[in-house]
């Protein structure tokens, strides 16, 4: 009996495997197959007893300390000493937001197209290559002798991160999906320290040893996530068992990747220049804005018309509507505001509280601590708390609140600024983990990584448009505001209207001490008039995230809950056990899954 079992599974894998149906295939023998059917493999929950190896939480370990190089060491400690390492460089700042910009630029594009490919190629290499390139990245950062050094830098750092950031699929497959929560929360604890600290601690290395400090860290972290990477992570090198690599590639959606690739690009190149290399009504501007929105819009077109063997934006993962697309516009939105909030809040403390570079560092803790503890204690309980659509309901309610809150501090509302700024940050990270947890369990293992991967570009590509949009508010509010603010406080003061512009951009500049004949109260005056300016500018500023945040409150509602799925099943075990663990083989096979019950 054992061998007609036996011949009887080899005889149907071999015609499995000869099929040729693109999402049928048969997968790697450490891959439970849920034939595209994710809740019925977690509610048959096969095999409950089985514990998490040691080996797999080393795995883990050094997949969420990866976000040590790719975050920590970038946005959170390169970004807020952008302008005084220009001014090292070059002495002046001019294009120094690309190296902002290059960053997300590069990241934006990676995400979809490394999570695909790792669905199919594995995503130990993918992620190793995502790491190393985030080692070279630092170290060309470190050796920057100009801005466009550092911009090169950044962009590579940028493709690093949205490749590594396979780690989410990664970690999710390899926990039992009740777990899942907690191995991502893991991953905002690596970010905790420095969000809550890291710009203050970026110009504490400014200020006493080097920027360049920065990156060496990087280096460090990097070198550490790669050894232990490529020590531990283990999973399945080849997930499509019956097809080649070559026959992968010639199967890929080119036509889907450049559209997307070159749409993206486009769009995210025409916001970068508006308002600031350009005019927003200019040539050099709408051209790339429109185009690149339109290219990114046919990539759609293109794979939803089933040209694609395998597209790159699958109808049958993007018609499920409430169990992944809602997710999509869920995570623009919340990173429309949060991306908004980091790049904004910075900039609201200097130009109405404090222009002292360390104390305007304390003033960013609460914010940097409400953003990753969220999601360090909120995301952990996650699968605890259950009932998922209505905590993303609860956190995106708080997130649109505290912002909205936002237009009520003014320049005497210090501690009102920092409470804020914690509670509207503190929903960001439990949102995005909510929302990675969510997809895990709806999409088919097959498509995990591409399903992932789009969350990280709609997350991204929501914060630079968010950026966008929240600046040139900004920007336009603050040109009418500070003059009218100015004009009435020196008004009964009788400086000369003339000379209005030279004082404030003096102060602007932090260069009062050159107006040596302007007397002392004419220059506070115009200086608090010039907080308060800001202050009506950022009132209307964060007024307009209102409409967004309501319509994504009403949105959660109708995610479906996965709450059911919460069970032991887990997906993928590791091929080597580096530390000891499974003696047995973790596939199920085809036919066992099939022919079981519920």
């Amino acid at each position: 009996m054992a061998g007609e079992k036996s011949e009887q599974v080899t005889h149907d894998e071999i015609a499995f495997s000869q099929s040729g149906n693109i999402g049928e295939e048969r997968l790697d023998s450490h891959i439970r197959d849920d034939h595209n059917d994710p809740h019925r493999a977690a509610l048959e929950d096969i095999d409950p007893d089985q514990k998490v190896t040691k080996s797999t939480w080393a795995a883990v370990f050094f997949l969420g300390f990866t976000f040590q190089p790719s975050l920590s060491f970038t946005i959170l400690m390169v970004f807020p000493i952008l302008v005084p390492i220009a001014i090292e460089l070059q002495g002046n700042t001019h294009n120094v937001n690309w190296m902002a910009s290059g960053w997300s630029l590069a990241g934006s594009i990676a995400f979809a197209i490394a999570g695909q490919t790792s669905d199919y190629f594995g995503r130990r290499y993918i992620l190793l290559f995502g790491q190393a390139l985030l080692v070279l990245g630092h170290i060309i950062g470190c050796t920057a002798n100009s801005v466009n050094q550092g911009i090169a830098a950044m962009v590579i750092l940028g493709f690093g991160t949205g490749t590594t950031f396979v780690m989410y699929p990664g970690i999710s497959e390899l926990l039992p999906n009740k777990y899942r929560s907690i191995g991502l929360a893991w991953t905002e604890l690596n970010l905790l320290p420095f969000s809550t600290f890291g710009p203050l601690f970026a110009r504490l290395l400014l200020t006493n040893v080097t920027w360049r400090w920065v990156f060496y860290l990087g280096i460090i972290s990097g070198v550490i996530s790669f050894v232990g990477t490529a020590v531990f992570y283990n999973p399945p090198a080849k997930p499509l068992a019956d097809r080649t690599r070559m026959e992968v590639l010639r199967e890929l959606d080119y036509i889907g990747i450049f559209l997307y690739t070159a749409g993206l690009t486009l769009f995210l190149l025409g916001l970068g220049w508006g308002g600031v290399s350009y005019p927003w009504r200019s040539a050099a501007v709408l051209v790339p804005l429109v185009l690149g929105a339109l290219l990114f819009i046919s990539a759609f077109v293109y794979d939803f018309s089933g040209h694609a063997k395998r597209p790159l934006f699958p109808k049958r993962l993007l018609g499920n509507v409430r169990e992944y697309t809602i997710l999509l516009v869920l995570i623009f939105v919340t990173g429309f505001v949060y991306f908004s909030l980091t790049d904004l809040i910075p900039e609201q403390i200097g130009y109405m509280f404090t222009s002292k570079s360390l104390t305007a560092g304390l003033y960013n803790i609460p914010g940097g601590f409400g953003g990753a503890g969220g999601g360090v204690i909120l995301g952990a309980l996650i699968a605890r708390l259950k009932h998922v659509q209505w905590q993303l309901f609860i956190g995106i309610a708080c997130q649109t609140l505290f912002t909205a809150l936002f237009a009520l501090i003014t320049p005497d509302t210090v501690p009102m600024a920092l409470v804020f700024q914690c509670l509207a940050n503190l929903p960001f990270a439990w949102i995005t983990l909510a929302c990675y947890v969510t997809a895990s369990l709806h999409v088919p293992q097959r498509d995990l990584g591409l399903a992932l991967g789009l969350i990280g570009t709609f997350r991204f590509l929501g914060g630079a448009i968010g950026t966008t949009i929240f600046t040139t508010i900004l920007n336009n509010k603050s040109a009418v505001s500070i003059p009218q603010r100015v004009g009435a406080a020196l008004a009964p003061l009788n400086y000369p209207a003339s000379k209005y512009e030279a004082l404030v951009t003096a102060i602007g500049a932090g260069t009062t001490d050159t107006l040596t004949n302007t007397p002392v109260n004419v220059i506070a005056a115009a200086s608090r008039a010039i907080q308060w300016g800001y202050s009506d500018a950022f009132r209307i500023t964060w007024l307009v995230s209102i409409p967004f945040g309501v319509i994504a409150c009403i949105l959660a509602i109708f995610v479906r809950d996965p709450s059911p799925y919460f069970t032991k099943h887990t997906s993928v075990t590791l091929e080597k056990e580096r530390l000891g663990g499974r003696t047995t083989d973790a596939n199920l096979g085809k036919e066992d899954l099939e022919g079981s019950s519920l």
